[in-house]
């Protein structure tokens, strides 16, 4: 559920005011209204600094992620000391990265010529026999050219010739030979080269050995650091977003509480003879959003943050989705094997990763489902345990789904869920708008669930031909004027009617096309199956008739193919259910969204 929020007005004495934001941070409850949007250089600069600080942490954190590291542990003064370091480390490894190439392209260059000695050329320069180094394909190189001149061939390397060419005068033009030219080289030679590139490699290793310390011991200084900025951001921005008002006398600040902490905060009010008004949101105005909802429920926040979160007019509506996506991701992985796993690991993991802890028991509850579907289809790790001879499964088979009756079930689960989706519109027009607003939608669910009560009836007997007649008729009627008629409060009856004409098409074929993309809930189930099964029979038929090996290659085989087809379904069972929760649920049930998250000002904003 969404927590209803109270617009908070301060007026506030300006000698008290900095004491005043003290105070209200230490408290924590006040979203502070944005109402200037372009940030001062101060507050540019400030959100810089705490930027490149998390991209720094979050560097240090991935840095020594299951990494041993060993070494003294640096030791620094404070956080801003850390960073400073850490700066100046990345600077020189970006110098001596640079220097590397560098030295990589002059080993190029010299490559074809071999490990010879500069100075060794230029004491022959110095005796009057200077070289020239020279170049060209070897389609234009002429061994003629060795005949007549005093010319040595050193190497050919990627279709090019490299030759040296002796002369006794320096400022001898050089020969017109085409397609030749003439290179000049470094001064250094080839294993001079190796050996800086070997001292600048160590080097590196020693300036990225030092940020592995410095990663595995003080990322508690860089946080606090990071605490320090975040906190002096939020109270330059408040500052800033603060109004001046009495000739600057008396300040203004304006901002939103969540109205279960409104009880406590009106006392401190009261208590630092604040003035201050309290009032509750207009339609118009931009309410931050704050999420309140069961342990369970909550697990799902996760997912639904991936989409966007509602505004303060609708209902939340993860609470709501959460049943649905649980037994959608069961239904789509559908083996009781796989789900086992699930939950083992996620039990396993759980207590040694507490940072993951939400996550982890979102993976038990949907290990669950798994484990619940693939138990209702007789799945376990591919085997398809209905057709199993298993003596002490006789008496429960009759209680599994075939592959037939889970198409079937796949199309029931749907209508289920678009219905509720369509309560769900009706409940959110209501709160934003108003019942009359409604009427179409609860004509939609008229003859919907009318018609589809009414075929029931009759299959089954409990109503007749000429009495589910009329009935059906009297659904047509009442949904027929609710969607056609009354489908707007403030339109005239023929605009209605166009309007409605409109709205029957576009809903007969959305709902067609949404009930039909359930369908992919059975194919994954079934595909998964398949997967596993064609595993197993490769493990059995692929395994060699040896008393070891025979054992280990079926081994190997399951493993490597199960953990296939887990990665691959798991996927599938996780992306897919999104895809019906964000397209076919969330268009149903009337969803808006655009809301903005609730951020308190507080010493460390939390949701």
């Amino acid at each position: 559920m969404i927590v209803a929020m109270m617009k908070y007005s301060f007026l506030v004495y300006h000698a008290e005011y900095k004491a005043f934001l003290k105070e209200l941070k230490n408290m924590g409850v006040l979203h502070i209204e944005v109402k200037k949007h372009e940030p001062t250089t101060e507050i540019q600069e400030l959100l810089r600094a705490y930027n490149d600080l998390s991209r720094t942490l979050r560097n240090m954190e991935n840095r020594v992620k299951d990494k041993e590291v060993e070494g003294a542990k640096p030791v620094f003064d404070n956080g801003e000391a850390v960073l400073e370091r850490i700066h100046a480390i990345e600077g020189d490894l970006e110098l001596k990265q640079q220097q590397l190439s560098n030295l990589d392209k002059e080993a190029q260059q010299l490559g074809p010529w071999g490990d010879f000695n500069p100075q060794r050329v230029q004491q022959l320069a110095d005796s009057q026999l200077f070289l020239r180094f020279l170049v060209c394909r070897d389609k234009n190189f002429d061994p003629q050219w060795e005949k007549d001149h005093y010319l040595k061939m050193i190497s050919s390397v990627g279709g090019f010739s490299y030759f040296v060419l002796i002369e006794k005068d320096e400022r001898q033009e050089m020969i017109d030979w085409p397609g030749v030219d003439e290179i000049a080289l470094p001064q250094k030679s080839l294993s001079a080269i190796r050996e800086d590139q070997s001292l600048i490699n160590k080097e590196i290793d020693q300036l990225d050995n030092e940020l592995d310390l410095i990663a595995k011991h003080c990322q508690g200084q860089l946080q606090s650091l990071s605490d320090q900025l975040k906190s002096e951001l939020d109270e330059t921005n408040a500052l800033y977003q603060t109004q001046d008002e009495v000739e600057e006398r008396v300040k203004l600040i304006e901002g939103w509480v969540p109205k279960p902490k409104t009880e406590d905060l009106n006392a401190f009010l009261e208590d630092r003879k604040i003035l201050y008004v309290a009032n509750k949101p207009s339609d118009d105005e931009k309410v931050p959003v704050l999420l309140k909802n069961n342990k369970f429920a909550r697990l799902f926040e996760v997912i639904g943050d991936l989409y966007e979160l509602p505004n303060h007019k609708e209902l939340d509506l993860v609470p709501f989705f959460a049943p649905f996506y649980m037994m959608f991701f069961g239904f789509s992985l559908g083996d009781a094997g796989y789900g086992l796993l699930i939950l083992g690991v996620a039990f396993w993991l759980k207590p040694r990763m507490p940072a993951m802890k939400n996550i982890l028991g979102l993976a038990q509850w949907l290990g669950l489902a798994t484990v619940i579907f693939g138990a209702l289809t007789g799945t376990f790790f591919g085997m398809d345990l209905i057709n199993e001879d298993i003596p002490w499964l006789e008496g429960v088979k009759q209680y599994m789904i075939t592959k037939e009756n889970m198409f079937n079930l796949a199309l029931i689960l749907g209508v289920i869920q678009i219905l509720f989706g369509m309560v769900l519109k009706v409940v959110n027009i209501y709160i934003s708008k108003g019942f009359a607003y409604a009427y179409s939608t609860i004509g939609w669910l008229i003859l919907l669930i009318g018609s589809g009560s009414i075929y029931l009836l009759k299959h089954f007997g409990a109503l007749g031909d000429h009495h589910g007649g009329y009935a059906q008729n009297g659904v047509f009627i009442v949904s027929g004027v609710l969607i056609l008629l009354l489908n707007h409060p403030r339109r005239s009856l023929v605009m209605n009617f166009l309007s409605g004409l409109w709205d029957v098409y576009g809903m007969v074929t959305g709902l067609i096309g949404d009930l039909l993309s359930y369908i992919r809930l059975f194919a994954l189930g079934v595909s998964s199956a398949i997967l596993g099964f064609v595993f197993n029979e490769l493990a059995m038929s692929l395994s060699p008739d040896h008393i070891i090996l025979g054992p280990l290659v079926m081994i190997i085989i399951l493993v490597v193919g199960h953990g296939m087809t887990l990665f691959m379904a798991g996927l599938g069972a996780f992306v897919h259910p999104i895809r019906l929760t964000f397209v076919e649920f969330y268009k149903n049930a009337g969803f808006t969204g655009g809301g903005k998250r609730y951020t308190p000002f507080a010493e460390k904003s939390v949701e």
